[in-house]
């Protein structure tokens, strides 16, 4: 009987601790007030498709990094990044000063062993490292380092990002 008694009191805790759990997993993360920010980034005059942009705020602690992908034209959309920041897909970042970096690089076409053409190379060779072609001139990768310097306000904002070759 007393058996019986202490297994029903621990199903009773068990089952009070779950309903607690499953309560607290109905609330929405908490999401930090964005602004929008778009635009189109152009090299030499040109958009710049499926180019990566990143903005990382000058001064640290004041903004939240962001980054988004152009499309075929060329047009971005920032998601700011961050840990706890529960932004949605492009929700924008926060207002402040930014550094700017853009990255766009093609990887040449590595054959598999399951591919026509495929050959191994030999036994005592070294594989050859894959040459990477810059499409955006490294120059603009790195967002503390591009020279592009951009400033987003409360509100919406569309901010184009124009590169030029050397």
């Amino acid at each position: 009987m007393m058996l019986k008694t202490q297994l029903s009191s621990s199903l009773s805790v068990a089952a009070g601790l779950c309903a607690l759990a499953l309560l607290g997993c109905g609330e929405k993360p908490k999401t930090v007030a964005t602004d929008f920010v778009e635009g189109i980034v152009t090299l030499d005059g040109q958009p710049v498709p499926d180019a990566t942009v990143t903005f990382s705020p000058v001064q640290q602690g004041a903004g939240a990094s962001a980054t988004g992908r152009t499309d075929a034209n060329g047009k971005y959309t920032l998601t700011a990044v961050g840990a706890g920041r529960g932004a949605e897909a492009g929700a924008g970042t926060l207002p402040g000063e930014y550094y700017v970096g853009v990255v766009k690089d093609q990887f040449p076409e590595v054959l598999g062993s399951d591919q026509p053409g495929y050959q191994p190379p030999p036994s005592d060779e070294r594989p050859k490292e894959p040459t990477v072609t810059h499409i955006v001139p490294q120059q603009f990768n790195n967002p503390q380092k591009s020279g592009i310097k951009v400033t987003v306000k409360a509100g919406k904002n569309d901010i184009p990002i124009t590169l030029k070759s050397n």
